[in-house]
């Protein structure tokens, strides 16, 4: 998908998807590491996918021939209006243009054959229809990214629940981060990072992401 995308009244083609790792505690444990206390400057873990990994609402998604292990990884997404660099804390949330939920779909038996070699993940984590994104809320302080609650449903079964107020770095840290590195572009995309709770997908499953504040969102894996 490279079509635009709609929020409120304007439109918005999308850039770049910067998507965050290891950005919620619980989910470091479950996957063996651990935080470390030593780093000084402890820094967000920064990877990124193509816009044509993006799958809108009600698409079907394949399993990749590469892999055997597609694991579903939900996240609170956010789409920025422009920005630049060097963004302030607080000229952050300035920056968002809308928020909504995805899936940074990961092939976990891949992405630890790549972990082994010291490779990068992006056989991982970058594939075709890895990006599964939901229509877009508008963006405009009348609800709180600070504590914003959100649950991923396989089948019915409750798999993630997750609460951005547990985020080790916060969204505005993260706008803030980027513009460090790089000049943030009308249409960027930020997956901001998976809770803990993910789980194997297999075909003819139903993944349903849901948010009081933001919606639900439904799709089906073929």
């Amino acid at each position: 998908m490279t079509g635009s995308i709609k929020v409120g009244e304007k439109k918005f083609t999308p850039c770049r998807i910067f998507c965050i790792g290891k950005n919620y505690e619980e989910h470091v444990r479950e996957l063996g590491g651990a935080l470390s206390k030593k780093e000084k400057k402890p820094q967000p873990i920064v990877f990124m996918k193509p816009v044509t990994s993006i799958v809108p609402l009600g698409r079907l998604i394949s399993i990749p021939a590469h892999g055997r292990i597609l694991h579903h990884e939900i996240e609170v997404v956010i789409l920025l209006n422009g920005g630049g660099q060097n963004i302030s804390l607080d000229d952050a949330l300035s920056r968002i243009a809308g928020v909504t939920l995805g899936l940074d779909l990961t092939l976990r038996d891949v992405q630890i054959e790549m972990k082994k070699r010291s490779y990068p993940w992006e056989l991982s984590k970058s594939f075709e229809q890895s990006s599964p994104l939901g229509p877009m809320r508008l963006y405009d302080n009348s609800f709180d990214l600070f504590n914003l609650p959100f649950t991923c449903f396989v089948n019915g079964e409750k798999r993630q629940e997750g609460n951005t107020r547990d985020m080790i770095f916060t969204i505005p840290k993260l706008i803030s981060f980027l513009s460090t590195v790089w000049k943030l572009m009308p249409g960027d995309l930020v997956y901001t990072g998976t809770p803990s709770g993910v789980g194997i997908l297999n075909v003819r499953d139903e993944v349903v992401l849901y948010s009081p504040l933001l919606g639900r969102f439904t799709w089906t894996i073929c």
